[in-house]
């Protein structure tokens, strides 16, 4: 049987074959049906990856041409994009943090520039106001204070103020000493726990007391000319630091917690021990000894010349003068309207009980 292809194109003649082994043509109808599928939206089209370094270029997930993988012949060429350089440097990630840093560092000195400017504007308002600030500058290490020997005494007392400045750093370096001596002897069972902590106490109490009580009412004595009261405060301050270097000196054995100074009679029980422990407690006992006793003739001497300043500064007249106005204010005890009322309100007056201004 003989078959003619569709529109009289030639076709194959199929002898003893059923229609469903031949061989059929597409009709011209599919053919135009498969050419009128439409094509994918741009938006549905799945982004092409860019071409790797080999040429390869990587599978797509999306349907039809573009999901199928290019030839290796086929691979277009690298086209190397020229990068947008300013002045020269290619600005990336680095070039940001540092532009990111240098504002916050603008910013920072902008802060500090407004509150020293703040703090200048209040040091001036004060100084209008009376009131003087001064800056800290003890110790150089760091700043709590204001000392200065220069500025705030006068010139005839800077040398005694400058003796007893250096009579406390004397005390300072005795008092470490005293605490080093005593706890050495601990633990090498020469001392008591009591003891130690005693010596430890009086170290910390003794370093601050000399400096705020001692020193510094000194450092306000001499400000003044002669001043009393300063003088009176400083006299009083002075005989206790010195009958305390004395006694640390000593070292009477006193109680049980005389050990608690490394002086005289501490450092002969450490050589009576004997042994290498009571050598090295007993030369201890000497170099503290020796630091206590600079203490006792520095802080005499201190006094003595401190006395003879108020002394000759009219310290004399002055006290002449609070006593002549203290006669005067008893005098109002003797006044009789004034005896009769107390009399009344206490059932005696100073007067009736001998007491003569």
């Amino acid at each position: 049987m003989t078959s003619l292809g569709w529109g009289g194109v030639g076709g194959k003649s199929l002898i003893g074959g059923s229609d469903d082994d031949s061989t059929t043509a597409t009709p011209p109808q599919a053919q135009q049906k498969q050419d009128a599928q439409p094509e994918t939206p741009s938006w549905a089209t799945p982004p092409v990856p860019a071409p790797t370094p080999s040429g390869k270029a990587t599978k797509g997930k999306g349907k039809g041409k573009q999901g199928q993988q290019r030839p290796k012949g086929d691979a277009p060429p690298v086209v190397p994009v020229a990068s947008q350089t300013v002045d020269g440097v290619e600005p990336g990630p680095s070039q940001r943090q540092l532009n990111t840093r240098l504002d916050d560092v603008a910013r920072r000195e902008a802060a500090v520039r407004q509150r020293e400017e703040h703090i200048k504007e209040l040091e001036d308002r004060l100084k209008e106001g009376g009131i003087q600030v001064k800056p800290k500058n003890w110790p150089k290490c760091k700043p709590i204070l204001y000392h200065d020997i220069y500025a705030e005494i006068p010139t005839p007392n800077q040398p005694v103020c400058k003796a007893g400045y250096y009579c406390w750093m004397i005390s300072v370096s005795a008092y470490i000493m005293n605490f080093l001596t005593v706890s050495i002897q601990f633990f090498m069972g020469q001392g008591t726990l009591a003891c130690f902590i005693f010596a430890a106490l009086a170290a910390v109490t003794g370093i601050f007391c000399s400096w705020w009580t001692v020193y510094q009412s000194l450092y306000a004595a001499l400000k003044t000319n002669g001043g009393s009261f300063a003088y009176g405060k400083y006299f009083i301050h002075k005989t206790i630091s010195i009958l305390w270097a004395l006694w640390t000196f000593i070292a009477p054995p006193i109680g049980s917690l005389a050990c608690f100074v490394a002086g005289l009679f501490v450092m002969i029980d450490q050589f009576s021990v004997g042994g290498s422990k009571g050598a090295v407690g007993g030369t201890l006992s000497i170099i503290n000894m020796v630091l206590w006793g600079l203490v006792l003739l520095l802080a005499s001497y201190e006094f003595i010349w401190t006395f003879s300043i108020w002394k000759k500064g009219g310290g004399l007249q002055d006290l002449e003068d609070q006593q002549r106005n203290a006669s005067t204010a008893a005098m109002v005890f003797q006044n009789d309207t004034v005896s009769s009322a107390a009399k009344r309100l206490f059932g005696g007056a100073p007067r009736d009980d001998g007491i003569k201004f």
